[in-house]
């Protein structure tokens, strides 16, 4: 079991770094064009618009349905030191690189940047999760099941509150 969110982040870190290696690749075999202010500009303003669809509850677009329709972890998962991962994840890292790399050297090096779509959709996801996380109170968790697998679930961000009596002391 994973935090969705740093499924995410992991995801889109992994697509950048696929991206940079790429072009460096690229760059190398072939001259690449330095991109101008404004290709920064339309790339800020279209993965602005995507985050803003993305925070919306639109069929095929919306992640805030599925978000909600999260269901309760059934048993509180024991408190052990999750296993150190690494930053890059290589399902993505490989596919992603092998993709624009191969498409960079076939027509024009500006497709090693292929990746860095996928590094703004990841990145807008991981920020409607963390935000959906921090209106609701509730961590975000994927379960890895076989029947389901990448299933999201829900856990309280902290424990139960200890009763409290009508003066707000606590219970004796």
């Amino acid at each position: 079991m994973v935090r969705q969110v740093h499924d995410q982040l992991g995801c889109a870190l992994s697509s950048v770094a696929a991206a940079a290696v790429g072009l460096a690749v690229a760059s190398a075999v072939r001259d690449a064009p330095r991109p101008s202010p404004g290709d920064y500009v339309v790339a800020l303003i279209v993965t602005a618009v995507w985050a803003l669809l993305k925070s919306t509850r639109l069929k095929g677009i919306g992640m805030l349905t599925g978000l909600d329709a999260a269901p309760p972890l059934p048993e509180p998962a024991p408190a052990v030191a999750p296993p150190r991962r690494s930053l890059v994840q290589v399902r993505v890292f490989v596919p992603y690189l092998a993709v624009g790399l191969a498409l960079a050297l076939l027509f024009d090096p500006w497709w090693a940047l292929l990746p860095l779509i996928g590094a703004a959709d990841w990145l807008t996801d991981a920020l409607v999760t963390a935000r959906w996380e921090h209106r609701h109170g509730r961590l975000l968790w994927r379960e890895h099941t076989p029947d389901e697998p990448g299933r999201l679930a829900h856990t309280p961000l902290s424990g139960p509150r200890p009763p409290r009596t009508a003066t707000g002391a606590p219970p004796a």
